[in-house]
């Protein structure tokens, strides 16, 4: 059968799917706007033939000259050519974004920007890592070198709190890597991800070598898009998304011998010590729990301060969570947008209905909708900070996936790592503090794949990502981030006619 591949025609405000390359043509399912919940498009729902179709596409793609080794200088122009298509679309997939998910323009500008550094980058590093790599061995009648090969067919999984990013954090390694691409996007978010695929085939990519399948629950049927998580013929596979669905995800690979990457939930933890500026310390708490309505899996939703200071943090933070200007991402001045999805909004809601019925003081929010008018319709929660949590409740254990930030305080150094530590997530932490030799020593006591100090959530294409216990395992970004999608073999060669039975029998 022909491969699998959507086209769609599109522009801002609306974007027309028109199925598939083959002849039949997929059904639709509708996507919703956060901001006001109303329908304002709609995207394929992939089904079982289709992603059969996409299978076979991408492993006939696996078995031309595109996935060699040698072919790298040829992926690394496909990929500088989608940056620069990124690059000059930035605005409209900003916006596109924004509407699709909800982020402030803001903030998805940064997304996009992120997105561009990443196919660079990864264009540059893959010619440098495919090279065989000599080994120093000590019988001089040998050589030997480990040569790098891409790990085949990839199927990655993508959420949708930052959907171009994700999508960028996995495409452009694996497509650098020599790698063919089933990129499964959520049916909550899958707009700027279908163009992607469109820039991918705009910019030399062989067809079948990225393929974006949409659709599946919880709008869509299931035993279609995500049936593709099953399929026998998947090399490798990377997912971004809850520690509940990893965990099931991982079984099925299991089963299957396969390798797989997981990047999962997490409850990270800001540190604050008694040295540290209280300006900066708002700011960073700020940008830890509030960026993208808190639905950030490396979002440090408890903040563990310093008693001798909580009093005067507190209250500063309480001001400028107060002054946050919740509202429609589209409205100029807007900092915080609605969440994904009438369901998302819910969950949070009744996380902190709950923290209320168990007495939590609530020192800014609630579990109520906000106090501002013309969010009706829309995914909307108010920005929420909950004091003295108990460290054995739900809210302070449980990832809540929202603006709802957890606080506690501490007396000691070892208080406070014992407290960041004691959690079934390592995703990220982050420390506070004036002392720096404090803080490298609190950093390299704590659980997690990501420990920023004196700032949170920095990220580059250049730093690997990844989570220590339930938070997963495998990297995204920086060389380990290429690493994931390169198996490896080593080759040994004799310099004169080698080793015979005599040799061992002589």
């Amino acid at each position: 059968p022909d491969p699998t591949m959507l086209r769609t025609v599109s522009h801002l405000g609306r974007v027309r799917a028109l199925g598939f390359s083959r002849a039949r043509a997929a059904s639709a399912i509708p996507v919703y706007s956060p901001r006001d919940g109303k329908v304002f498009t709609e995207i394929p729902d992939a089904t079982v033939a289709d992603v059969e179709a996409a299978v076979e596409a991408a492993a006939s793609v696996q078995a031309s000259g595109w996935s060699k080794a040698d072919a790298v200088d040829q992926r690394a122009e496909s990929l500088l050519g989608i940056a620069a298509a990124l690059t000059e679309r930035k605005d409209e997939l900003a916006e596109l974004e924004s509407q699709d998910c909800g982020k402030p323009v803001s903030e998805t500008a940064g997304d996009i920007q992120m997105c561009i550094d990443v196919f660079e980058y990864m264009a540059e590093l893959a010619p440098k890592m495919l090279k065989p790599s000599p080994i120093a061995l000590p019988d001089g009648d040998f050589r030997s070198s480990i040569v790098p090969a891409a790990a085949g067919v990839v199927g990655a999984i993508t959420p949708w709190n930052y959907p171009l990013m994700q999508a960028a954090a996995k495409v452009a390694p694996a497509l650098a890597a020599g790698c063919s691409v089933l990129l499964k996007p959520s049916p909550l978010a899958s707009l700027t991800c279908l163009k992607l695929g469109e820039i991918g085939r705009e910019n030399g990519l062989p067809e079948g070598a990225l393929t974006v399948i949409t659709g599946g629950p919880p709008d869509g049927k299931e035993g279609g898009a995500d049936c593709l998580t099953n399929h026998p013929r998947l090399d490798l596979l990377s997912f971004t998304g809850s520690s509940a669905a990893g965990s099931a995800l991982l079984h099925c690979s299991a089963n299957k011998l396969r390798r797989s990457s997981l990047e999962l939930g997490g409850k990270g933890a800001l540190l604050v010590f008694e040295d540290a500026s209280i300006d900066a310390a708002v700011d960073w708490a700020m940008v830890g729990i509030f960026s993208a309505a808190g639905q950030v899996c490396s979002a440090t939703s408890r903040l563990l301060v310093h008693e001798s200071i909580a009093t005067e943090l507190l209250k500063a933070l309480e001001e400028t969570t107060v002054a946050l200007r919740v509202g429609d991402p589209k409205a100029e001045g807007t900092q915080m947008g609605p969440v994904i999805s009438a369901t998302q909004r819910d969950r949070i809601a009744a996380a902190v209905r709950k923290a209320e019925g168990e007495g939590v003081e609530v020192l800014v929010g609630g579990s109520g909708p906000p106090d501002v008018p013309g969010l009706e319709g829309g995914y909307y929660v108010k920005p929420t900070i909950l004091n003295n949590v108990p460290v054995g409740s739900s809210a302070w254990c449980e990832e809540i996936f929202g603006p709802v930030l957890c606080v506690r305080t501490f007396k000691t150094e070892e208080e406070a790592v014992r407290l960041a530590n004691d959690s079934p997530y390592g995703l990220g932490h982050a420390v506070l503090s004036a002392d720096e030799a404090r803080a490298d020593r609190v950093a390299a006591q704590l659980d997690a794949g990501n420990v920023w100090v004196n700032c949170n959530q920095a990220l580059w294409a250049q730093t690997p990502f990844g989570g220590w216990k339930a938070s997963g395992f495998g990297f995204e970004y920086g060389e380990a981030g290429l690493h994931e999608y390169l198996r490896h073999k080593t080759v040994t060669s004799a310099r004169q006619p080698g080793y015979s039975w005599k040799a061992y029998h002589g």
